[in-house]
């Protein structure tokens, strides 16, 4: 194959990331908008279900041009597996980090009225503590009432068992003895929608580290300023999260490996 297919292909495969990963962050956005700025309060529920299924759709659009990876740790997941291109890390993560922002871009377009009116009848100043909530539509900010450490550990824990079970979801070798990919997208959808009902109470989760850069990237640009990554404290709470999720990610690769040495092991003996 020549250097300049392989180029359009990479470019393609780039192209529906940006739109399965915006496709997710419009979705999930869209719908915390709507809760917040019509009903003035967060459904943690309806949330979940519209992350969840949004997540399925974009993987099943995106899935036989890019492998639906949608998210930086499953990349850097399947490179560390040996199972894609290290010379597609770097294009794909730029591509979700993208697909977030312009999708915050959309969402702050349609909901700008709604959103503005709000500001001015509840007197919020944007780029205030109070704004946060506001700010909160587009990305995710770690619960005030968690220290950093605890943040760190908790996006740890979550990111190792999402990760893990995507690797099972798509492993080709049948460790665990069965294929269900033409399901996986519909799993993996019910797993986030589990995870967000069981970590929403505690903090907003990170695990999708493209969602958060690229959303809070936005939000910077848009009025509130360097809270945007600080939450009104340090930046450390922008960091750490993302941190945590690189961090989680590489130790769920590694213990599924272990494990798979072992499980051959002990099929040869």
């Amino acid at each position: 194959m020549s250097n300049v297919k392989k180029r359009i292909i990479l470019l393609f495969q780039c192209i529906s990331e940006l739109l399965g990963t915006g496709l997710i962050a419009f979705f999930s956005s869209s719908y915390t908008a709507y809760s917040k700025l019509i009903y003035n309060f967060d459904n943690v529920l309806g949330f979940s279900f519209i992350l969840g299924l949004s997540t399925c759709i974009a993987i099943y659009i995106s899935l036989s041009m890019s492998e639906a990876h949608l998210n930086p740790i499953v990349t850097l997941s399947f490179f560390l597996l040996s199972k894609f291109n290290h010379k597609k890390v770097i294009p794909y993560i730029i591509s979700q980090i993208f697909g977030s922002f312009f999708s915050s871009v959309i969402t702050y377009k349609l909901y700008y009225d709604l959103l503005t009116n709000f500001e001015k009848h509840n007197r919020i100043l944007r780029g205030s503590l109070e704004s946060l909530n506001l700010a909160s539509i587009f990305s995710f900010f770690p619960n005030k009432n968690l220290d950093v450490l605890e943040i760190f550990l908790l996006e740890i824990f979550v990111t190792f068992i999402f990760i893990f079970i995507i690797i099972i979801l798509n492993d080709n070798e049948k460790l665990f003895s069965f294929k269900i990919a033409t399901y996986s997208p519909i799993l993996i959808g019910i797993l986030i929608f589990l995870i967000n009902i069981i970590i929403s109470p505690l903090t907003n989760f990170t695990l999708n580290p493209a969602h958060d850069i690229g959303s809070h990237i936005f939000i910077y640009l848009s009025g509130w300023e360097k809270i945007a990554f600080t939450r009104g404290e340090s930046v450390i709470y922008f960091v750490i999260p993302i941190l945590g999720t690189i961090l989680g990610s590489i130790m769920s690769v590694y213990f599924y490996k272990y494990i798979k040495i072992k499980f051959y092991r002990h099929k040869i003996k």
